[in-house]
């Protein structure tokens, strides 16, 4: 009977052995089910199985010489005009009454000036006089900067509307509702319109009907302008990420960690993509760099490792190319120009980087606080503070060429920059055309 029950319970035990493997093996085909799931959805490493439809139209961003298209000017978001240069003396060409405040850029295309503003109007201006040429009602404040490709106008709209309307008349040409509100300015690029929301996504709208061609999630807030350089489509996000993204299918390819919310949006130039986190480091990273799954898991163990003085150095992230500090918190884009990332802090500091080490170039320290976009024209970083000045310094020195006070109300957008003439909304409501030599 002994011998019966020992090789009953041997039996038995083998048994509930035998069990147990395939408990732990169906648990792990489990969860290796999930990791691949998880894969799939942050990487986008399968194959499209429905591919996003071809853009209808090649529309860009106006290049011409003397043109302000968008809120940053340019696709890549350098902020930088190589053909103007005013200096002083100024004089206001004209000044007028916007019905609302600007609260983006303006953007100059040819003789017309575009602009959005809080009380809910769409205005374009000729540039030559400020008379008005057509002004439409969107239904809903905007502070969005337009942005001009071929015929159309593009503004975001506080509303969750991105909406589209015929440069020449102000007609409505399509709007589509994104789910969220739009803050940041858009991108136009070979016939499609790039934007982010507060959705969290960065969306991709065919430039010329609309339709949603695909949408790329950002982890957090897009409250910035995308940047592009045709390869690759950059943003970031308040949930303390950049990422690159495939113009064409949406797929993500680099997901980058900030550490802190993106102050801004990116810029892409000279092969380098630059972004700017609110407390002051300041990122270069490899556009062409794409993570892998598990990058991010491996990166952290990497920095507790480093925490806990485990490990001699510290890591770096893929794509990481250098990392600088502008000494303080940021609000604003970084502008870039000829081989400089420049950057200005909370207390008025503005530090320029070399864009292939992030050595210091040089650094000056404003008297008041900058309240708007860095934006570059000529060999002027322009600027403008809270005590109604702008200021023009120098980008290979960094020395202040002049200073030009605007009157009460200081600017409630980033300057346009078109020939000699700077166009600068302010909190009052106006927009005035200083003209320099």
């Amino acid at each position: 009977m002994r011998r019966s029950s020992l090789y009953g319970e041997t039996v038995i035990g083998k048994r509930w052995r035998f069990r147990d493997v395939r408990i732990w093996l169906a648990a792990a085909i489990i969860a290796l089910a999930l990791l691949a799931l998880w894969a799939v959805r942050t990487y986008q490493i399968t194959p499209l199985l429905f591919p996003p439809p071809t853009a209808t139209s090649s529309a860009n961003l106006s290049e011409a010489p003397t043109d302000w298209p968008s809120g940053r000017r340019d696709i890549g978001g350098a902020a930088f005009t190589e053909d103007s240069n005013p200096s002083p003396p100024f004089v206001t060409r004209w000044e007028v009454d916007l019905p609302g405040v600007a609260l983006g850029a303006p953007a100059i295309v040819g003789d017309l000036i575009f602009v959005s503003t809080d009380g809910g109007e769409i205005v374009a201006l000729e540039a030559n006089s400020g008379d008005t040429r057509w002004k439409r009602h969107i239904g809903s404040p905007s502070d969005s900067a337009p942005a001009v490709a071929g015929d159309l106008v593009y503004i975001g709209t506080r509303d969750h509307r991105m909406i589209a309307l015929d440069r020449h008349t102000g007609e409505l040409r399509w709007e589509n509702n994104l789910g969220n509100i739009v803050l940041g300015s858009p991108i136009v690029s070979n016939g499609t319109l790039y934007i982010g929301s507060t959705n969290g996504m960065l969306e991709a709208l065919d430039a010329g009907t609309g339709e949603p061609r695909w949408s790329a999630d950002a982890n957090g807030w897009v409250v910035a302008h995308p940047a592009t350089d045709g390869t690759v489509v950059a943003a970031t996000s308040l949930g303390e990420r950049f990422i690159t993204v495939d113009p064409e299918t949406g797929r993500r390819l680099l997901v980058f960690y900030s550490g802190t919310p993106v102050a801004g949006g990116p810029v892409i130039a000279d092969g380098r993509a630059f972004f700017v986190t609110n407390r002051g480091a300041v990122w270069a990273v490899d556009p062409s760099a794409v993570s892998r799954p598990f990058s991010r898991f491996a990166y952290v163990t990497k920095i507790n490792l480093f925490a806990w003085r485990l490990r001699s150095d510290p890591p770096r992230q893929t794509g990481t190319l250098w990392v600088g500090s502008a000494r303080g918190r940021v609000k604003y884009s970084p502008a870039y120009a000829k081989g400089s990332l420049l950057v200005v802090n909370e207390t008025g500091k503005v530090t320029a980087f070399a864009h292939y080490d992030g050595s210091i170039l040089w650094e000056m320290q404003l008297d008041g606080e900058v309240i708007a976009d860095p934006v570059v024209a000529g060999d002027t970083l322009v600027l403008t503070t809270a005590d109604g000045a702008l200021h023009g310094l120098n980008i290979d020195t960094g020395s202040k060429e002049w200073t030009h006070h605007i009157g009460d109300y200081p600017a409630s957008a980033a300057p346009s920059v078109s020939g000699h003439t700077i166009f600068l909304p302010t909190t009052d409501g106006t927009l005035t055309a200083l003209e320099g030599r």
